[in-house]
């Protein structure tokens, strides 16, 4: 009996040994595996942080080169040269107002010149004829009164003038520095030609396109007919090559011929 009870008492000190061995390998595998997810996650991290590193060192080398290089001096004289064109379109602009109210006074002062001059016209017409006194003082006090009359009269036409000459110098001004601006270009047309055979284009939508752009362009009357012209296709060059056949000219003298 006792052999038994000291052979179960082995068996179960064997297997418990054999059960404390498992659970001390399972940890260690455990602590195993959790060891390397931490040396994987700081291997990671490290590598992040230089590959940021890296990044940043290529950006201000970058950035470094080009200044070195002078393309930022570049973009700071482009930018210096956009704001100074558009500080001089201002002033110009502000110049161009002043001049339009310059002109507004001018007229105005014509105009008020004008009216009082007219006034006193037809206060001298409607003044009613007398018959002459027989006292030489009446008479020569009606002739200094028509002097003076007479006088005033001058005046007024002389500041007429001056200010007609002054508006008109004005407005000559103006008109120069208006022409000046609108300064005559060389269109481009993209698309297809007029009436061409390969293309059924309706005519009308594209004549009032082609003339728009003729307008915004300023170009001249005598330029038309040889845009037209090279524009053409098909029935509608035939027609103007029939035209400049029968007239001897070319296309841009075309509008001698006709009208």
């Amino acid at each position: 009996m006792l052999a038994l009870i000291t052979e179960a008492k082995k068996r179960a000190d064997v297997a418990a040994a054999k059960k404390k061995k498992a659970e001390d390998a399972e940890k260690a595998r455990l602590l195993a595996i959790e060891q390397q997810r931490q040396q994987d996650e700081a291997t990671t991290k490290t590598a992040d942080e230089e590959r940021n590193q890296r990044r940043k060192k290529i950006f201000n080398g970058e950035w470094r080169a080009k200044t070195e290089n002078g393309k930022m001096e570049e973009s700071e004289n482009k930018i210096a040269l956009y704001l100074s064109r558009f500080t001089d379109l201002l002033a110009t602009c502000i110049a161009q107002l002043e001049d339009i109210h310059s002109l507004d006074d001018a007229v105005q002062t014509h105009k008020r010149a004008f009216d009082q001059f007219n006034s006193r016209l037809q206060q001298l017409q409607q003044r009613p004829v007398t018959a002459l006194d027989a006292k030489s003082s009446n008479t020569s006090d009606r002739l200094n009164a028509l002097a003076i009359d007479v006088g005033a009269l001058k005046d007024n036409a002389q500041l007429q003038q001056t200010a007609t000459q002054q508006l008109e110098q004005r407005i000559c001004v103006a008109a120069a520095n208006t022409s000046s601006a609108l300064r005559k270009t060389t269109p481009k047309f993209d698309g297809p030609k007029i009436f061409c055979n390969s293309t059924k284009k309706d005519p009308i939508p594209w004549f009032r396109k082609f003339e728009l752009k003729l307008q915004l362009h300023h170009v001249s009357e005598d330029k038309k007919d040889a845009y037209l012209y090279s524009r053409s296709g098909g029935a509608c060059q035939a027609w103007l090559d029939n035209l400049l056949s029968k007239y001897g000219v070319v296309a841009a003298d075309l509008y001698t011929k006709i009208s």
